[in-house]
């Protein structure tokens, strides 16, 4: 049997279950149970007794709504596979915008210290110091399971992130570009989400208390207290933008508002110069 249609059966039972992407994902899990690329998946790779064994085990898996990152092992962000695990918060593609405008900011300003606050997998910190390499990153987390995952994707593309375990910004002193992706979504939705994401993601890095805020104003408080960074760049959830940009003018702050491509808010920007 052929491991794409080996995988064609697998999509049906992944439709069948309400999996969105189904075909994806099954060639996705199939890929990884035989270990081939995409072009001999395509070629008509033979499945083995054991791949296709395989293969059953992860589309059970997938089938309780474990995600295929997870299931994988991996995720690509920002043009580059990073090691995930149920340690840490999947990277998202609308989390790339906090890349680009970090790069944005260092081009205009060469030798700022980039701080990234949460940085769970590390796939934001590691892609700005993959990017631009003469430029210090730090990558700061309270979980010690997230860190042991953002340090094997520091060790497979920018040796020179630093990971340093703790609360927000508290282990640094100063930071001139300060970005994070912080949990968002409030306690009493959590629930309600999809089961890949209230089963399996760790919660800690979704709860984002009562009304989403709890975490980000303590961010916020912080840079406006002590760290007074160039640029402060938040993602937000959907229709939360408003509430970012009150919190921060209600400190005095300019704000700027970036979209994703879907044309929703996403990232919320404040600058102390």
């Amino acid at each position: 049997m052929s491991l794409r249609a080996a995988a064609k059966d697998a999509a049906k039972r992944l439709g069948a279950a309400g999996i969105p992407d189904a075909d994806f994902e099954a060639e996705l899990l199939a890929r990884k149970a035989a270990g081939v690329s995409r072009s001999h998946f395509f070629a008509g790779a033979a499945a083995s007794r054991g791949e296709l064994a395989r293969l059953h085990e992860l589309i059970e898996r997938r089938l309780e709504r474990e995600p295929a990152a997870y299931i994988t092992g991996s995720r690509e962000f920002y043009g580059r596979q990073f090691a995930v695990g149920p340690g840490v918060l999947i990277p998202r593609p609308e989390t790339e915008l906090l890349v680009e405008v970090a790069l944005a900011e260092i081009t205009r300003s060469p030798g700022v210290v980039v701080a990234d606050a949460g940085t769970g997998s590390g796939a934001i910190a590691v892609s700005i110091a993959a990017e631009a390499p003469a430029t210090r990153v730090v990558g700061i987390d309270v979980s010690a399971d997230a860190l042991a995952i953002a340090a094997r994707n520091v060790a497979a593309h920018a040796p020179g992130t630093q990971l340093v375990r703790g609360d927000l910004l508290a282990p640094l002193d100063s930071a001139g570009i300060v970005l994070a992706n912080l949990p968002y979504i409030p306690t009493w939705e959590i629930d309600a989400l999809e089961p890949e994401v209230s089963r399996w993601e760790p919660r800690v890095a979704l709860d984002g208390g009562a009304d989403g805020f709890a975490l980000i104003r303590r961010l916020i408080d912080d840079c406006d207290r002590r760290i007074r960074p160039r640029l402060l760049a938040l993602e937000v959830g959907y229709g939360q933008a408003d509430a970012a940009v009150a919190e921060l003018r209600a400190r005095g702050r300019e704000t700027r508002v970036v979209k994703d491509l879907a044309g929703i808010d996403r990232v919320v920007c404040a600058r102390w110069e």
